[in-house]
């Protein structure tokens, strides 16, 4: 009866002892694979060097020549030959008013003109004269009377300027461009609208912003800056400042302004964009943004040394959008991890990808 109890009871025990002991086999192979496992890392060689450093704004561009266009001449609109968006040369016809009112006012004053130089003829034979060649012997003075006593000079004035709008019944391009604004349409008098329409030259934009006023001396004219329209991130343009304001706002903020290239048409008059001045700092030690880690209130940056990582605190400078300066902690030529780095620690074995 005994016996009986003590047979069930061993092997009991030795079930339970055969699982703690391959539990604790378990768990050392894990630690074993565990320091075993690498990982992947890509690392970059730290270098001395000028360092970019980065002002960004936000502006407006706009075309840098632009011109409102209005009818010369008060009448009745005749044709309108463009619509918004074409595309014209300089000396284009726009649009036309009705001519009848100017055509007459041009013949009546052609009669005028006609009649006053019978008149003269007249005036010279009553001086003894038989053509205006003659009258050279006269003074200055004595001809001038004669041109005003039969209404030459009036009637020539006349003419001129009745000839002149005539020509402006028709309003031409005064340069290459884009149409804008317009809204005339035939039939209607030219005073119901406040303009014809805009005309835009967009082969060249200026591009306006504002930057902090800590900025105005690190700014001058013909500096490079690119530009980056929000409507289309793809397209970067190269421009030069022309203009910084000599003056600061109640904001803080000084008017700059810039000039660039729109021969491929990106930009469009109005349109935001993103600007980006670079000015370079010599003699700084270059790594990866990414290779800065924040820990225990520190700036860590992690270099490979003999297929390890490790951790160094360091002290940082300037910094861009892609890298930053370092002013203590790494030294040029070292390698530092820069990517899948979140997850390491000092020591831990590593294998670089790149």
């Amino acid at each position: 009866m005994y016996y009986r109890f003590i047979l069930p009871l061993t092997l009991l025990l030795l079930a339970c002892n055969g699982k703690e002991k391959q539990k604790k086999e378990d768990e050392q192979y894990a630690r074993i694979e565990q320091q075993d496992e690498k990982t992947i890392v890509k690392a970059q060689v730290a270098r001395e060097d000028r360092f970019n450093l980065e002002l960004v704004s936000n502006g407006k561009a706009e075309a840098n020549r632009k011109a409102t266009l209005n009818f010369d001449v008060a009448d009745v609109v005749k044709k309108v030959n463009v619509k918004n968006g074409d595309r014209i040369r300089k000396g284009d016809i726009i649009a036309e008013v009705d001519d009848e009112k100017a055509k007459q006012t041009l013949e009546d004053a052609l009669l005028s003109l006609k009649k006053a130089v019978l008149d003269l003829k007249l005036s010279i034979i009553n001086e003894g004269f038989k053509t205006l060649d003659d009258t050279i012997k006269l003074t200055a003075l004595r001809k001038e009377a004669m041109y005003l006593q039969c209404g030459y000079t009036s009637s020539l004035k006349a003419f001129e300027k009745a000839e002149k709008e005539y020509t402006l019944i028709k309003t031409r391009a005064p340069f290459d461009g884009i149409i804008a604004d317009l809204e005339a349409k035939p039939y209607n008098q030219t005073s119901v609208y406040k303009s014809l329409c805009t005309l835009i030259d967009d082969s060249k934009m200026e591009v306006v912003f504002n930057v902090l006023e800590t900025e105005i001396g690190n700014l001058h004219s013909g500096m490079e800056v690119e530009i980056t329209p929000y409507a289309n991130h793809k397209y970067t343009l190269t421009g030069k400042i022309t203009e910084v304001n000599p003056r600061i706002d109640e904001n803080g903020m000084v008017k700059v302004k810039a000039v660039t290239d729109n021969q491929q048409r990106i930009l469009v008059d109005g349109m935001n964009v993103s600007i980006l001045i670079k000015r370079q700092i010599d003699h700084k030690i270059i790594i990866p943004k990414s290779a800065v880690l924040p820990r225990q209130g520190k700036k860590v940056v992690f270099v490979y040394q003999k297929g390890k990582a490790m951790w160094r605190y360091v002290t940082t400078g300037y910094e861009n959008s892609t890298e930053v300066s370092v002013e203590e902690g790494i030294s040029p030529g070292d390698t530092v991890i820069y990517d899948n780095n979140l997850g390491l620690s000092h020591m831990n074995t590593v294998v670089i990808e790149n």
